[in-house]
Order: structure tokens, then C-alpha cells, then sequence
């Protein structure tokens, strides 16, 4: 620790700039969530926004919680990372405990939205609601359903069989490895490093249901682009904290990728960030104009 308080002394410039990208960076990625929430609410319905997503999203930041803060505050963890990375700490800000949990419970809510709106609608209970909404979108583009597009149909706040799958053996796998933690066979590092994987698998998986249900209703309608542009910023801004504080305060340039939570997460949020904005301003730039100008369904002010 004595070390590390030198380090720390000896680049305050550094060390303010990575003070600096992190609190810009937090509020980016935390303010990112709540254009979702907002329009959730004004069109209090969540049709158009995949079930998918929703019920990932959560989990997927439980795991980047406890990731970020058992190798921050976790002796037994940041003992294990220092044997293993020559004395060095592991690469995690108090931005980033802050952003994790913080995530966690905005998440968390944007899925009891869609419990919630989907019980205070008197049609929720019946089958075609969201093929009534939604399914002149359809038309115009394809005369006729097929069947991927009845499943996405029937029944919109509850995730597809494979998410369900997955949201089973996701929970399941640190279950288990905890178990071997207990016995003894597995360090708690590499516990927390199974843990953070989870995270990168869901962000790797999450946004393809969003591509896909905007694909198939050739609208975004219903999905917030707002949060796009704040979350794209937010992964720059993570991504160069990252490097700055391993290579230019501590001196260690492999803390960047022995921080695969965070290295993994700016990456893919960036990639499906630019998925999305081609989708939003070019793909589908024309479509749900005439919707808006009719006061189509959702657009209603409160």
C-alpha cells in the first residue's frame, strides 16, 4: 500500500484527469438508463423494448456489483491479484462501484416497469396485444408473419426459451464454482473473474433481441435512442480511464486487460452503440414519421 501511495504522488496530474474521466463517465453511463425510464413512463406501455434485454440487463450488472466490489474491498481477492500482477492493486475506481450499483437498481426498475405497465393494462392478458400495436409495421414491409415474429408477439414482457435457458445456466455457474471456492479447489479471484465473464456474456448477447425486434418492426419506436448517445460516451470515457490509471499512474499496462469486466463492457457498449445510431438515423431514419405526425399509438402526451 506504501508503494501505491507513492505512485499516487508522483502523478497528480494523472491522477485528477483519471478522477476527472471517471465522474464524467459515471454520470454518461448513469444517466444513460433513464430516457428508458422516462419513456416508459410518458407511453406507459413497454411494447417495442425486447423482454430479452430487461430481464439480462439486471443480472448482468448484479455480476459487474459484485465483481467491482469484491476485488476492490475483498483483502483475501486483492491479496490473490497482487501475487499474480507483481504488487500491483486491481484496476477499480470508486466510479466504477458507484456505476455498478447504480445500474443494478435502475435496471432493476426498468423491469418492474414492464411487470408493472403490463398489469395496469386492461389487454395484457390477452395474447395479440403487441401483434395489434405493432403489426403494421409489419405489413408495410412484409405482407406476411412469420412464425419468429408471432413469438416475439405473444407475450412481450416475458423473455424468449433461449433467454430463459441462459438466465438458468448463468446463475447456475457461480453457484457451483462458489462451491469449489468453499472446498478449496478455486481461488475467490478467480470466482470474481467467473463472475465478471457473466457480465461480458450478457453484453454480448443482451442488444441482439433490440436489433432484431427493430429490425423485424423496421422502427425503434418505444426503444430510447437517448440513452444510446450517453452510453456511447460513457464506454470512451471508461475505456481511457482504464488505460490511463494502469499505464500512467500505477505503472502496470496489463491491469488494463486484468480488468476484463471493464475493458470488455466499453467495447461492446460501443459496438452496439453504433449498431443502434445506424439503425435510429439511417435504416430506419423514414419509418414511424407518419405515426408521430397522426399521434400514433404511444406518442400521446400525458
Amino acid at each position: 500500500m506504501a508503494a501505491l501511495k507513492i505512485l499516487v504522488e508522483d502523478h497528480p496530474f494523472w491522477n485528477a484527469v483519471v478522477s476527472i474521466t471517471g465522474v464524467a463517465y459515471f454520470v454518461a453511463w448513469s444517466y444513460s438508463f433513464y430516457p428508458q425510464l422516462i419513456l416508459n413512463y410518458k407511453r406507459k406501455r413497454t411494447t417495442g423494448l425486447s423482454p430479452d434485454f430487461i430481464y439480462l440487463n439486471p443480472l448482468g450488472f448484479l455480476a459487474l456489483t459484485i465483481w467491482s466490489w469484491g476485488a476492490y474491498f475483498s483483502p483475501v481477492a486483492r491479496e490473490q491479484y497482487a501475487s499474480r500482477h507483481d504488487g500491483h492493486l486491481p484496476q477499480i475506481s470508486k466510479s466504477d462501484l458507484a456505476f455498478s450499483l447504480h445500474a443494478f437498481l435502475i435496471s432493476s426498475i426498468t423491469l418492474i416497469q414492464v411487470w408493472w405497465y403490463a398489469r395496469l393494462s386492461p389487454r395484457s392478458g390477452s395474447s395479440d396485444v403487441y401483434s395489434r400495436e405493432e403489426q403494421p409495421l409489419l405489413q408495410n414491409h412484409n405482407q406476411e408473419t412469420s412464425k419468429a415474429d408471432l413469438v416475439i408477439s405473444n407475450n412481450p414482457t416475458k423473455p424468449s426459451i433461449p433467454a430463459q435457458i441462459g438466465l438458468v445456466a448463468l446463475l447456475l455457474a457461480p453457484i457451483i464454482s462458489a462451491m469449489l471456492v468453499w472446498s478449496g479447489k478455486y481461488e475467490l479471484l478467480d470466482w470474481l473473474y467467473l463472475v465478471s465473464s457473466i457480465k461480458l456474456i450478457i453484453s454480448a448477447v443482451k442488444y441482439v433481441p433490440q436489433v432484431i425486434l427493430n429490425w423485424k418492426l423496421r422502427s425503434v419506436e418505444g426503444f430510447a435512442i437517448g440513452q444510446i448517445i450517453c452510453d456511447l460516451i460513457g464506454s470512451v470515457l471508461s475505456f481511457a480511464q482504464l488505460v490511463i490509471s494502469s499505464i500512467f499512474v500505477d505503472g502496470d499496462p496489463g491491469g488494463i486487460v486484468a480488468n476484463p469486466a471493464k475493458l470488455g463492457l466499453s467495447f461492446l457498449s460501443l459496438t452496439f452503440d453504433l449498431v443502434f445510431i445506424v439503425q435510429k438515423y439511417w435504416v430506419f431514419r423514414n419509418e414511424g414519421k407518419e405515426d408521430e405526425r397522426e399521434g400514433g399509438p404511444g406518442d400521446e402526451e400525458d
